[in-house]
């Protein structure tokens, strides 16, 4: 399965075998890959803080964020966040496609949690699954280089193209419903919070270690001159 070429790539897309829209040969074509871009729609999971978890607080909305009015997207440490590309990607049967984060955003410590692989038949915007493992925000402003796909041509046209329940509405540049109703269900502690209630159980559980220490120290005594008591009558 060879990988194209920067020329290659423009080949293909000059013969319609595939299709990346908008194309931007300067900035995004890369020698053997294609940089897409951050899209026009977010969404992040509830980033709810220790006191609101203990609280027990219920019916925070997530909200579809508009990236492109709003300008960018924060996404908080130890959230996960749903994003599309600016690029909508068509791949003939011949043609399948690889992707990857760019190392930018890796060494920040965002994690690209979507599946690698595009398959033959593709057509639409792609959705990628972000996680954000840092302990700090991380904002990206709209149309940022965000991943990079690699092209591969196949020996043999596939038979079985891609024809999921979602690309409809991908097509639209518009994230899944499912996957906007699933996000809604789901909450997580920033990595802040986190940290600082593994800290408070840590310090809870030495306090109790102590105070055990200090409970058996006391039985300890008792019980010694409760002995010593007793012989002490014995040998009287």
């Amino acid at each position: 399965m060879p990988l194209l070429t920067d020329i290659e790539i423009k080949e293909a897309i000059e013969n319609k075998e595939i299709e990346i829209d908008p194309f931007d040969e300067g900035k995004c074509l890369k020698g053997t890959s294609y940089d897409l871009r951050l899209g026009k729609k977010g969404i992040i999971s509830k980033s709810l803080t220790l006191e609101q978890l203990k609280a027990k607080i219920q019916g925070e909305e997530v909200k579809e964020i508009n990236i492109e009015k709003e300008e960018s997207i924060s996404i908080p440490g130890g959230a996960f966040a749903l994003v599309n590309t600016l690029e909508k990607i068509k791949l003939s049967p011949m043609h399948a496609g690889h992707i990857g984060m760019r190392s930018y955003y890796a060494r920040k410590g965002l994690a690209l949690l979507s599946g690698l692989q595009i398959d033959p038949g593709w057509d639409a915007h792609l959705v990628l699954g972000l996680a954000n493992l840092s302990p700090r925000n991380i904002t990206l402003d709209f149309s940022d280089f965000l991943c990079t796909i690699e092209i591969h041509k196949l020996n043999r046209e596939a038979d079985k193209v891609y024809a999921g329940p979602y690309m409809a509405e991908q097509r639209e540049g518009r994230i899944p419903t499912a996957d906007k109703d699933y996000l809604r269900t789901i909450e997580t502690m920033s990595v802040t919070d986190l940290t600082r209630a593994l800290i408070d159980l840590s310090s809870s559980i030495e306090s109790i270690g102590k105070w055990v220490r200090h409970f058996w120290y006391g039985i300890g005594i008792i019980i010694a001159l409760a002995v010593l008591s007793l012989m002490t009558a014995i040998l009287k």
